[in-house]
């Protein structure tokens, strides 16, 4: 069994306009994804992933939805309430690196109303060296490691490829933005995360859309969600904060 070291949640500083934003209930009190590669036959390799979501009050209602990404490519889904589970069996092929996002939402009683939302991921790399098939081997349980590390810079640096491409598809200038992600987007701001959620929710994904991005202005005013469909369409859609109120262009 391939394994890795199971990633948890961190909560991460944004600087002072977070801390000025909107204030989280935190009432998730664990959240966590993690992927493996399980086992492989001569033909094909299983991967397996799971994602727990708990709290703090127990009348509100947990949901846990899953995404799992080849490269920065999207895949499919998998949801439950507190946990959220699957696998997925591929071919052999070349070195691959495999990704969840998981969104961990908390609502308030039965409503719609987000109570609070975290967001956790977990990578896992496919290298065909690594699988013995004649021998039919398990591989020793091993831990995060510098090839584990490059290989989620290598994935990062995909995801910033096509972050470029939708760019200078739409024509907007991101010099001065820097990327964000939804919890980041929740903390700032309640009414902009449910729009943006709408956006980048995996339910608005089909197989081979590119993973959708967020980047946020250095003023702290402007914010973009950035989508590439699977045959190729950019879209840039831009949120601007007005009188106190984010608006969408």
């Amino acid at each position: 069994m391939l394994k890795k070291v199971a990633a948890f949640a961190v909560l991460t500083s944004f600087g002072a306009l977070l801390l000025a934003s909107n204030n989280a209930s935190a009432a998730i009190t664990r959240a966590e994804s993690y992927i493996t590669i399980d086992s492989a036959t001569s033909d094909d390799y299983t991967l397996d992933f799971n994602a727990v979501t708990y709290n703090n009050v127990s009348s509100n209602t947990l949901y846990t939805e899953m995404e799992l990404y080849k490269g920065s490519k999207f895949i499919g889904l998998w949801d439950g309430t507190v946990r959220a589970d699957g696998s997925y069996t591929e071919d052999h092929g070349s070195k691959t690196t495999w990704k969840v996002l998981t969104d961990h939402y908390e609502y308030k009683g039965s409503t719609s109303t987000v109570a609070d939302f975290d967001q956790t991921d977990d990578t896992v790399t496919y290298k065909p060296a690594d699988w013995t098939f004649a021998a039919k081997e398990k591989l020793e349980e091993t831990v995060e490691s510098k090839e584990a590390k490059k290989a989620e810079v290598e994935f990062e640096n995909a995801v910033l490829q096509t972050t470029n491409v939708i760019a200078l598809d739409t024509g907007i200038d991101l010099s001065e933005y820097t990327k964000i992600d939804k919890k980041q987007v929740f903390e700032l701001d309640a009414d902009l995360f449910q729009e943006v959620n709408e956006l980048t929710s995996m339910r608005t994904l089909q197989p081979g859309d590119s993973m959708p991005q967020i980047y946020l202005h250095g003023s702290g005013e402007s914010l973009y969600v950035l989508k590439q469909s699977s045959d190729g369409v950019s879209s840039a859609t831009e949120f601007v904060l007005d009188n106190g109120k984010w608006k969408r262009e």
